[in-house]
C-alpha cells in the first residue's frame, strides 16, 4: 500500500494503515452525519463543510484504504440548537460536529478557563496552540469529553473581545454608571468598574443599544459588522479583553469506537487541520471586519494600555474563584490555569494580569 502526499505520511497514517494489510479487506461504506447548530457561514462550521467532510474521502482514496464515507450534512440547527451542541454529539444526533463549550460551564468547566482569565491574550493562533497543547498534556480535559460520550478532535477559538460604545471611551472611570451588554462569564469582567452588566443574547444587542437599554457592549470584532452594532454604537474601542477558547470539533464516542484504526488516525489529523484552518479564517475575518468598520464610518481607537492594566487590576480574583470551585469538584483547575497562563507567556504574550500568581 503506497502513500501519496507527504502530509499524510508525516502524521503517521502510514503506520496505522500497515495494520490493515493489503489483501482480504472488504470495502465498507460508512454512513456518518456532520452537524452543527450554526450555519457554514461561521468559521467553525465552514471548515467542517469545506474541508473535514470532503477531505475525509480524498484522504481515504489517497491512502488506498477500502473505506468510503457517505456523508449527511445537517447544519444551521437542523438537528439541535446552540444550547444542545454537546448533547447533539453525545446522544448521536450527529456523528461529528462543532460543540460550543462556552455554553457548558457545568459539564465542561476546564474548557472555559479563558473566560475566567481575561486580558491574557488576543492572539488567536497562540490561543489555538495553547488549547491543543492542554489537550495533549492534561488527561482530565479529554476525560471530560468522554464523560459526555464524545471525543475531542480539534480546538476552536474566537477573536478578542473589544467594546462598542455610543460615546468615546478612554478610561476605566468612564465605565462607571454605564449599562454594558456582556453575555455569560463576560459579565464578570465588569466587576469593580462601576458598570452594570446587561446579559442578553447577541441577536438582541443592536436593539438594546438602539433603544437605550444599553450604552455599550463587550463583543468580538467579527460580530460587529454583521449585527450592524456600529450603526447604533459608532465608537469601536480596541480594549483587547482577551480571545476565548469557545468550542471544539468532536465526534460521538460510540461512532469513534466503531471506526478502524486508520480512520481514527485520519480524523485525529483532520481535527488538527480543523483547528488551524478555522483559526486562520478567524484572523482574516478580524482584518476584514476592521476594514469594513473603518470604511463605514466607525470611529476606531485603542484603549490606553495603562487603563487596560488598571481595569485588569480592578477585577476580583475571577480565576482564583474558578479554580476553587472546580478543585472542590476534584478537577485539576489549578493545573489548567497554570498551563493556560504559561502557554501565553512562553509564546511572548504579556498578560495584563497574571491570574495564576
Amino acid at each position: 500500500m503506497q502513500l501519496r502526499g507527504a502530509r499524510l505520511t508525516a502524521f503517521g497514517l502510514a503506520g496505522a494503515l500497515l495494520a490493515l494489510g493489503s489483501a482480504g479487506i472488504e470495502a465498507r461504506e460508512w454512513k456518518l452525519t456532520a452537524g452543527s447548530s450554526h450555519p457554514p457561514i461561521v468559521p467553525w462550521v465552514q471548515v467542517i463543510k469545506e474541508h473535514v467532510v470532503p477531505e475525509s474521502n480524498r484522504m481515504l482514496k489517497e491512502l488506498g484504504a477500502p473505506d468510503t464515507i457517505k456523508w449527511t450534512e445537517a447544519y444551521a440547527g437542523a438537528l439541535y440548537n446552540f444550547k444542545n451542541t454537546l448533547e447533539g454529539i453525545g446522544d448521536g444526533l450527529a456523528d461529528i460536529g462543532w460543540v460550543g463549550t462556552l455554553w457548558e460551564p457545568a459539564k465542561m468547566p476546564l474548557e472555559n478557563v479563558s473566560f475566567y482569565a481575561p486580558f491574557a491574550t488576543g492572539n488567536v493562533h497562540h490561543l489555538m496552540e495553547i488549547q491543543e497543547e492542554m489537550h495533549r498534556t492534561i488527561p482530565a480535559m479529554n476525560a471530560a469529553w468522554r464523560k459526555n460520550n464524545a471525543v475531542y478532535l480539534g480546538g476552536q477559538v474566537a477573536d478578542s473581545y473589544h467594546i462598542v460604545s455610543k460615546t468615546p471611551l478612554t478610561s476605566v472611570a468612564q465605565l462607571r454608571g454605564k449599562k454594558v451588554l456582556a453575555s455569560g462569564p463576560a459579565a464578570g469582567w465588569l466587576k469593580g468598574t462601576g458598570a452594570t452588566p446587561v446579559d442578553v443574547g447577541l441577536p438582541l444587542y443592536h436593539g438594546s443599544l438602539k433603544s437605550g437599554a444599553a450604552d455599550a457592549a463587550i463583543v468580538v470584532t467579527t460580530g460587529i459588522p454583521p449585527l450592524k452594532l456600529h450603526e447604533v454604537a459608532p465608537h469601536i474601542v480596541k480594549a483587547d479583553l482577551g480571545a476565548p477558547i469557545s468550542g471544539a470539533l468532536a465526534m460521538n464516542l460510540d461512532t469513534w469506537k466503531s471506526l478502524p484504526l486508520h480512520m481514527k488516525t485520519m480524523f485525529r489529523f483532520l481535527g488538527r487541520e480543523y483547528a488551524r484552518r478555522q483559526t486562520d479564517i478567524v484572523a482574516a475575518k478580524v482584518r476584514e471586519s476592521m476594514a469594513t468598520l473603518e470604511k463605514q464610518g466607525a470611529t476606531i481607537s485603542d484603549f490606553p494600555r495603562a487603563e487596560r492594566a488598571k481595569w485588569a487590576k480592578l477585577l476580583p480574583d475571577l480565576a482564583g474563584d474558578w479554580v476553587a470551585r472546580n478543585e472542590a469538584k476534584g478537577l485539576p483547575a489549578k493545573k489548567v490555569l497554570a498551563a493556560f497562563m504559561d502557554g501565553v507567556r512562553k509564546r511572548g504574550g504579556k498578560p495584563a494580569r497574571n491570574w495564576d500568581k
